[in-house]
């Protein structure tokens, strides 16, 4: 090998170790988009009360979303029937959808007044194709 086909052959093996080292994977956009989805929820929150629920946080962990959800108690809807009414919006949602399909996951956490866990309704490609299509 001459002079230059070595320093041509160098040049494309740099030029492939740059380009893969920028390139980056879908699990890796997917986390991004986890932390960009979460920051929208956060700019808003908290949100008003809707009958005892109150949303007051996300945050992203990996490609999870988890939303925060305060429970006063006492409300028309159990906290179980609500986090499946939501995630079954969240399954439904055209602009949801396709992130969800795509590795996006939301984990929908309700606790009560003083902190305790009382539902946690995750939210995936899989769960939404079980409520699209029961009993596949």
């Amino acid at each position: 090998m001459n002079r230059a086909s070595i320093k041509a052959l160098f040049a494309a093996v740099m030029a492939a170790v740059v380009l893969t080292g920028c390139a980056k994977s879908q699990e890796d956009l997917t986390n991004e988009l986890a932390e960009r989805r979460a920051a929208v929820i956060n700019s808003k929150a908290p949100y008003p009360k809707i009958d005892q629920y109150q949303i007051m946080k996300a945050k992203a962990q990996q490609n999870i979303v988890e939303i925060t959800i305060l429970y006063g108690g006492g409300g028309k809807v159990a906290p179980t029937q609500a986090a499946q009414a939501a995630a079954a919006n969240f399954c439904s949602n055209p602009e949801l959808t396709p992130m969800v399909s795509e590795g996006l996951g939301y984990l929908i956490q309700i606790l009560d007044m003083r902190g305790r866990p009382v539902v946690q309704q995750p939210i995936n490609a899989q769960f939404c194709a079980q409520i699209v299509a029961p009993g596949s």
